[in-house]
């Protein structure tokens, strides 16, 4: 519990030394104690742990705005399609009473060619938007921990799929298929151990569009990181994730791989 005020002291920008950390402990509730503040004091553990959750923090806020954005777009396509259907149903009113007129029947046989027109172009429009705004994600990561040649660049194989609204991800080669175009974000975490190092590179149908630094070699403990990259694709892009230098990455579902369509 101690360790968990301390924290909260230290992300509120409050540095706490140790000789009052102990006063706390054995003071009486009711009596009043004054904190001093020294951020020098933290450990690098926790300082670590800090900006480890800050990463996660701000990853988690790009997914929300980026949902948030498709749910308008979904909104605003429901809009244009109930417009549409408005507009059919009054070309069918106007059908009944061409039928119920004394107008010959060639008159009648045009206005329902035309009519047969309207229907495929608003279906055409519906299957289009459907296609364009339907939910397209998934998330990968790696079970378990994988070693590697420090200077040999290696693709990164994800290979347990938590999901996968299309099954445009390969568990076997650690490559996503576009399934169709759009703006896609892909976002990609690494957890590495103590004297260990895994730079790497997101690729777009061969050629780089994003690095992630992961160097861990001169530190104690474990070290987490994270980019994230929007990216253009077109339908049958592949994307994937490939190490620059690297010997080591942590698995267990510690390191994973993730995209949507924006």
């Amino acid at each position: 519990m101690m360790y968990a005020v301390i924290l909260a002291l230290v992300y509120n920008g409050i540095s706490v030394s140790t000789t009052n950390v102990a006063s706390l402990l054995t003071a009486n509730n009711s009596e009043n104690k004054t904190i001093a503040v020294s951020q020098n004091s933290l450990q690098p553990s926790i300082q670590q742990e800090m900006n480890n959750l800050k990463q996660q923090l701000n990853q988690e806020a790009l997914i929300r705005l980026s949902l948030t954005k498709q749910l308008y777009s979904v909104l605003n396509d429901v809009i244009e399609m109930k417009k549409g259907m408005g507009q059919m149903e009054s070309k069918i009113r106007e059908l009944e009473i061409f039928k119920n007129s004394t107008l010959g029947d060639d008159v009648v046989a045009k206005q329902l060619v035309n009519l047969q027109k309207d229907l495929v172009n608003l279906t055409l429009t519906c299957t289009t938007a459907s296609q364009g705004k339907e939910a397209l994600a998934f998330n990968a990561v790696i079970s378990k921990t994988l070693l590697y040649d420090r200077n040999t660049p290696v693709n990164i194989v994800y290979d347990t799929v938590l999901y996968d609204t299309h099954g445009a991800y390969s568990s076997q080669s650690g490559v996503f298929t576009a399934p169709h175009k759009g703006l896609y974000i892909f976002t990609w975490t690494t957890l590495v151990a103590a004297g260990k190092i895994l730079d790497t590179e997101l690729i777009v149908n061969g050629t780089r569009k994003g690095l992630g630094n992961c160097n861990n070699e001169g530190n104690p403990g474990f070290e987490n990181c994270a980019n994230t990259v929007p990216v253009v694709l077109e339908a049958g892009d592949t994307v994937n994730v490939r190490s620059v230098t690297g010997n080591f990455v942590h698995g267990h579902e510690w390191s994973s791989f993730k995209g949507w369509r924006n």
